[in-house]
């Protein structure tokens, strides 16, 4: 194998592996934290009981960086056919995981969904801009 495949290999495991991480923590804040904030809010709204533990509060977390992270991979695949406009592209990208997870909101109402598309917004939006500026210092710093 020459060695331009092969950098050019360990260029792309090395931006996947930093979208994972940048979309990991992005999640755990939008997704995780917004969605257990969503869930409460649901409760509250619904006269149900508002219950809070730590455990399934992190439990919520967790799923949010999981989501996050496979999020991370979809925008290092898709990023290319997204505008260059940075608050554009992670308007546009926070849609496009929202349209993904719709199918998984319970109870599938609207107040649950006009709930849950700020975190999927702000998980976009923070993630297109934090990416973006990691995406270039490690392009000054590798000049």
């Amino acid at each position: 194998m020459s060695r331009s495949v092969t950098s050019l290999s360990i260029a792309h495991i090395r931006r996947f592996a930093t979208a994972v991480v940048v979309g990991a923590a992005s999640g755990a804040l939008c997704l995780g934290v917004g969605g257990r904030l969503a869930m409460h809010a649901f409760a509250l709204a619904t006269a149900q009981s508002a219950g809070f533990t730590v455990r399934g509060s992190l439990n919520v977390v967790f799923a949010g960086a999981i989501a996050g992270a496979i999020g991370g991979l979809l925008l290092a695949a898709i990023q290319r056919f997204l505008t260059q406009r940075l608050w554009l592209r992670g308007v546009l990208f926070g849609v496009v995981c929202y349209l993904i997870a719709i199918p998984g909101f319970r109870p599938p109402q609207p107040l649950v969904f006009a709930l849950f598309a700020p975190a999927f917004l702000g998980y976009g939006v923070v993630f297109a801009v934090t990416w973006e500026r990691f995406v270039r210092s490690r392009r000054l710093t590798s000049a």
